[in-house]
């Protein structure tokens, strides 16, 4: 009997693996991250972001939960209107706890009566914390003008 016990706490307990983030649990916390982007779900996009968030693009950083949700993304996906988004190149990188997306994004929006077309690149990094992924880095960069030749 002894032998029955070791064998189903065995099967019980989770696996090392099964401890560890996957990159279908990733792509689906990145999903969920898209769908409240574009649905202007401000709770759920919110509640993907860490507390200690970092967010850069160009030369503007905002730094903490606060910093980033009040003076970057809030404004920013209050005032779209129409979002439209594609994501293309989408790659993901997990270890353990850790996950890196790169991946190429297109939005088509008005804001403020202008229409919004931008494409480029983004970084973004998650951490897992009991057992929830969560947003602790994003890099947005967008195609800089070139000189033109001489």
């Amino acid at each position: 009997m002894k032998g029955v016990g070791i064998v189903l706490a065995a099967l019980l307990l989770p696996s090392p693996a099964a401890a560890q983030g996957s990159e279908a649990d990733v792509r689906a916390a990145v999903d969920r991250y898209n769908a409240a982007f574009i649905a202007k779900d401000l709770p759920a996009l919110k509640a993907l972001l860490a507390p200690d968030v970092v967010l850069y693009e160009h030369s503007v950083r905002n730094i903490g939960l606060d910093d980033v949700w009040e003076n970057h993304l809030r404004p920013e996906v209050e005032a779209f209107q129409g979002t439209k988004a594609a994501f293309t190149d989408v790659r993901v990188w997990v270890d353990g706890n850790i996950a890196l997306v790169t991946r190429q994004y297109s939005i088509h929006a008005t804001m403020n009566g202008r229409p919004v077309d931008a494409r480029g690149n983004e970084t973004i990094g998650w951490r897992r914390r009991r057992g929830a992924w969560q947003v602790v880095h994003i890099h947005y960069s967008h195609p800089c003008p070139r000189p033109s030749g001489s």
